[in-house]
C-alpha cells in the first residue's frame, strides 16, 4: 500500500517524532481549553437555571396575586355590594334594609373564601367589606363586627387603590408576622363608596410557592420587600430558617446572582444569593444556595488523572496517525473525483427538478381548471347534458334529480327516450327531437319541451342547445331548466280569475233573481190578505158584488187554496235564502279582513248553499246525504267568513260527490266542532270510499284532481289548504283509509293569530 508513495510524503522518523510530540502538546493544550469552557458553560447554565427557577416561581406568585385581585373585583363589582349602595343611597337604616344587604355581601364573601382553595388549602383568610371612612362593615367570618375606634393600621394604604385593585404588605406590631391584603374599590355613581379587603393565607402561600421542593436541596426562598428586608409569613421565621444573610446584599441584587459569604445551619461557608421581582406589588423573591451545588467540586486529581488517560490515548493514536495518513492520501484522491462526477449529477439533477416542477406546475393548473369546470357541471341549477348526435355521453347531478334516475342508468341512452309520445301540441317527440338536434349542430336552439321522468310524471322545461367542441369532436350541450311550477302557477293564476269572473257573475245572477222574487212573495202575500176576512174594504167590496166571504173562504180550504199559498210563501223565502247566500258567498271582501264569526251558523249556510248547487243537482240528489250535526258551543271566531265559507263548501261538496261517484249506501257526513281555550276544532268525516295513502300525500298540492278531465281543476283543497294555513294561522289534516270513508280535520285560533 506504501510502495507508491514518496519520501517526502512518508517523512524520516524524526520528523514523525516531532511531529507527535507538538501534536501532544497541542491536545494536551486542546483538552486544558476544552475542559475550561466546558466547566464555565457548565456554571453558568447552572447559575441561569437558579436564576430562572427564581424567576418562575416569582412569575408564579405574581400570577397567584393578579387572579386574588380577580377575586376580590369580582365581589366589589357584584350585584349585592351594589345592592347595598342602592339601598344605603335610599335611606335605609341597619334596621330596615341594610342589615339584609350587609348579610347577602357576608354570604357572598364566605362562599368566594370557601371556594377558593389549592391542593385543599384556603387562600383566604377572611375578607371584609369596608365603607368609605375605612371602617369595616362586615366581614366574611362576622355580619355585624365590633368597630374600633380607631382605624386600622393598614388602612393608610387604602389611599392608593382608588381605581383598580391591588396588593399590598401590611407589618403587624403585636405580631412577629406580615399580612398579606388584596383590596379593590367598589363604586357607586361614579365614586369612591368603599373597598373590599382579603387577607391572604400565608400557610399557602408558603407551601404552595415558596418552599423547597425537597430536603435534598439547600435552596431557602422566602418575601422581601425593596430594601431586602424579610417578609415574614410565619411568627419567628427569621429565627426557624436554616440560612442568614444580610439585607443590604439582597438589596443590591436584582435578577442577578450574587456570591456572598452566608450561614447555612450555624456553619458560614460560600453561598450564592439572587431574587426576581413580584410585579406589580414591590416585592421580591429572594433565594439562597449553597455554592458547591450550583457550580460543583472540582478535584485536582480528577483531572490530572483523566489528562494522563487522555496522553496515553493520543500516544497510542500517534502510532494509528502514520498509517492512517497514508489511506487518507488515497481516499482523499478518490474523493476529489468522486465530489467531481457528484457535481456533474448534481447539476443534471437540477435540471431535472426544474423540469418536473414545470410539469406538476401545468398538471396542477389542468387538474385546477378541471375540478373548477367539473364543480359548474355537477353544481350548476340547470341540468346540463352532453350528446353526441342522440346518445348522451354525460349529464350533471341535476339531470339524475330532475328524471328520478341514476346517473349511470341515463349516460349511453337517447334523449328523446326521456320523452313522452308525443309533445303537447300533438307533433311526435322522437320526430321533433331529432331536427331540432340537426339544427343544434349548425346554430343554438332555445324551445319548450315536456319530459317524462322515471316515475311517468311529466314536467315541462325550456331547453336551450349549443354546439361546442371537445377533443376535436363537435358535440351539443343541453340546458334544460324545469318550468313546471312557473306554468301551474301561471295557470292557478288565470283559473283564479275564472273564478273571479264566475263569482261576480254569480253574484249578479243572485241580485237580478232577487227582484222577481220579490214581487212574488208580495204579491203573494196581497193575495192571502185581499181574500181574509180581517180587512173592512174586502167586506165592503164583497157586498157591493154580492159575494159572501165565509162562503168563499169555506171553498179556498177546500180546495186547499191556502195551502198552495203558503207552499209558494215557503218557497219563495228558501230561494230568498238561497240568493242571499250566493250574493255573501260571492261578493269580494276587499282584502278578506277578518270579524267575529259564528262558525255553527256559517256551517247551516255552508249546507243551505250546497243543498242549492247545480251540479250536485245534476248528478245526486243532496237531499239523500244524511247529515248529523254535532255542534258544540263556540266563541266568536277573528276569521274572513267568505274565504271560511269557502273551505267548508269545498270539503262538504268533494265528500257528497266522492259518496255519489262510489254509490256509497246511506251516504252520511258528520260536522263535529269543539274547542278549547284558544283554538276551535271542526271535523268533516263521512262513510264513502276513503283515500288512499298516495292520494293524501298529494291532496293538497295545487292542479291534483283524481276527477275526470273536465270534472275538476284540482284547486278546491290546494286553496282551501292556502286559506286555513296563510290566511288564518291554522292547520287541516286529512285521514282515511281505502273503505273507511275519510275525516277532515281544520283547526283555527280563536284570536286568529
Amino acid at each position: 500500500m506504501n510502495r507508491g508513495l514518496s519520501g517526502n510524503q512518508i517523512g524520516p522518523s524524526t520528523r514523525l517524532t516531532i511531529f507527535g510530540g507538538l501534536l501532544l502538546c497541542l491536545y494536551i493544550l486542546f483538552i486544558l481549553v476544552f475542559y475550561y469552557r466546558n466547566n464555565r458553560a457548565l456554571q453558568e447554565s447552572s447559575l441561569n437555571r437558579f436564576q430562572l427557577d427564581v424567576e418562575n416561581r416569582a412569575a408564579s406568585i405574581e400570577y397567584f396575586f393578579l387572579e386574588r385581585r380577580y377575586d376580590i373585583r369580582a365581589v366589589a363589582d357584584s350585584q349585592e355590594v351594589q345592592t347595598y349602595f342602592i339601598n344605603k343611597d335610599l335611606g335605609m337604616s341597619k334596621q330596615y334594609g341594610l342589615i339584609v344587604s350587609l348579610f347577602t355581601v357576608q354570604q357572598l364573601m364566605w362562599k368566594t373564601v370557601a371556594a377558593k382553595t389549592i391542593n385543599g388549602q384556603p387562600v383566604y383568610l377572611q375578607m371584609a367589606f369596608l365603607n368609605a371612612d375605612k371602617h369595616i362593615l362586615t366581614t366574611s367570618t362576622n355580619l355585624l363586627p365590633d368597630i374600633p375606634p380607631s382605624l386600622p393600621p393598614w388602612s393608610h394604604a387604602l389611599e392608593s387603590f382608588h381605581d383598580e385593585p391591588g396588593t399590598f404588605v401590611s407589618a403587624h406590631k403585636e405580631k412577629d408576622a406580615d399580612s398579606i391584603l388584596t383590596v379593590a374599590p367598589c363604586h357607586f355613581k361614579g365614586k369612591l363608596a368603599g373597598w373590599i379587603l382579603g387577607w391572604i393565607n400565608p400557610a399557602t402561600l408558603h407551601e404552595q410557592f415558596i418552599a423547597s421542593p425537597h430536603d435534598l436541596s439547600s435552596k431557602i426562598f422566602v418575601l422581601t420587600r425593596a430594601d431586602g428586608s424579610l417578609i415574614r409569613l410565619q411568627e419567628n421565621q427569621r429565627e426557624s430558617m436554616p440560612c442568614i444573610w444580610a439585607a443590604d446584599v439582597l438589596a443590591k441584587t436584582d435578577n442577578k446572582v450574587t456570591r456572598t459569604r452566608l450561614v447555612f445551619n450555624e456553619s458560614e461557608t460560600w453561598g450564592l444569593v439572587t431574587r426576581a421581582p413580584i410585579d406589580p406589588l414591590n416585592i421580591f423573591l429572594a433565594a439562597c444556595v449553597r455554592e458547591d451545588e450550583i457550580l460543583g467540586k472540582l478535584r485536582s486529581w480528577q483531572f490530572l488523572l483523566g489528562a494522563a488517560a487522555m496522553i496515553l490515548l493520543i500516544i497510542a493514536g500517534l502510532a494509528w496517525s502514520v498509517r492512517a495518513n497514508l489511506r487518507h492520501v488515497i481516499l482523499r484522491t478518490r474523493l476529489e473525483e468522486s465530489k467531481k462526477q457528484q457535481a456533474m449529477l448534481a447539476q443534471k439533477n437540477k435540471q431535472l427538478e426544474e423540469e418536473i416542477h414545470k410539469r406538476q406546475q401545468a398538471e396542477a393548473y389542468l387538474r385546477e381548471n378541471e375540478e373548477r369546470y367539473r364543480k359548474l357541471f355537477e353544481f350548476s341549477n340547470d341540468a346540463i347534458l352532453i350528446l353526441e348526435g342522440r346518445t348522451i355521453m354525460a349529464c350533471n347531478q341535476k339531470t339524475a334529480r330532475l328524471l328520478r334516475m341514476r346517473q349511470e342508468d341515463i349516460l349511453g341512452a337517447n334523449f328523446s327516450n326521456f320523452s313522452p309520445a308525443y309533445q303537447p301540441d300533438g307533433e311526435d317527440s322522437k320526430t321533433a327531437c331529432r331536427k331540432r338536434l340537426n339544427r343544434a349542430l349548425t346554430s343554438p336552439q332555445h324551445f319548450e319541451w315536456q319530459l317524462r321522468t322515471a316515475e311517468n310524471t311529466l314536467i315541462d322545461t325550456e331547453i336551450t342547445m349549443s354546439p361546442i367542441t371537445i377533443a376535436s369532436q363537435k358535440v351539443i350541450q343541453v340546458l334544460v331548466r324545469d318550468v313546471t311550477e312557473r306554468k301551474r302557477t301561471q295557470e292557478l293564476l288565470v283559473q283564479t280569475e275564472k273564478m273571479m269572473a264566475v263569482g261576480g257573475l254569480a253574484a249578479g245572477m243572485a241580485h237580478e233573481i232577487n227582484n222577481p222574487l220579490g214581487i212574488i212573495l208580495q204579491g203573494n202575500e196581497n193575495i192571502r190578505r185581499r181574500l181574509g176576512t180581517g180587512l173592512d174594504k174586502n167586506k165592503t167590496i164583497a157586498e157591493s158584488l154580492g159575494l159572501d166571504l165565509d162562503k168563499l173562504q169555506a171553498y179556498l180550504k177546500r180546495r186547499s187554496i191556502p195551502s198552495y199559498l203558503d207552499a209558494i210563501q215557503r218557497a219563495g223565502e228558501r230561494a230568498a235564502k238561497i240568493v242571499r247566500t250566493m250574493l255573501a258567498f260571492g261578493r269580494s271582501s276587499h282584502g278578506n279582513t277578518k270579524a267575529p264569526c259564528n262558525l255553527n251558523e256559517l256551517l247551516e249556510e255552508t249546507l243551505e248553499l250546497a243543498a242549492s248547487d247545480y251540479d250536485m243537482k245534476k248528478n245526486y240528489d243532496f237531499r239523500k246525504v244524511e247529515i248529523r250535526r254535532r255542534y258544540g258551543t263556540l266563541p266568536s271566531v277573528q276569521c274572513a267568513r267568505t274565504e271560511i265559507g269557502q273551505v267548508f263548501f269545498n270539503i262538504i261538496k268533494n265528500a257528497a260527490q266522492a259518496m255519489a261517484a262510489a254509490g256509497t249506501p246511506a251516504p252520511r257526513i258528520t260536522i263535529a266542532t269543539t274547542c278549547n281555550d284558544t283554538e276551535v276544532v271542526i271535523t268533516f268525516e263521512d262513510n264513502g270510499p276513503g283515500i288512499s295513502e298516495k292520494v293524501q300525500s298529494s291532496i293538497f298540492e295545487p292542479f291534483f284532481t283524481t276527477k275526470p278531465v273536465g270534472e275538476g281543476t284540482g284547486l278546491g283543497l290546494s286553496v282551501s289548504y292556502f286559506i286555513i294555513t296563510t290566511h288564518h294561522n291554522g292547520s287541516i289534516e286529512v285521514a282515511s283509509a281505502p273503505g273507511k270513508g275519510a275525516r277532515f280535520t281544520i283547526t283555527l285560533p280563536v284570536n286568529g293569530e
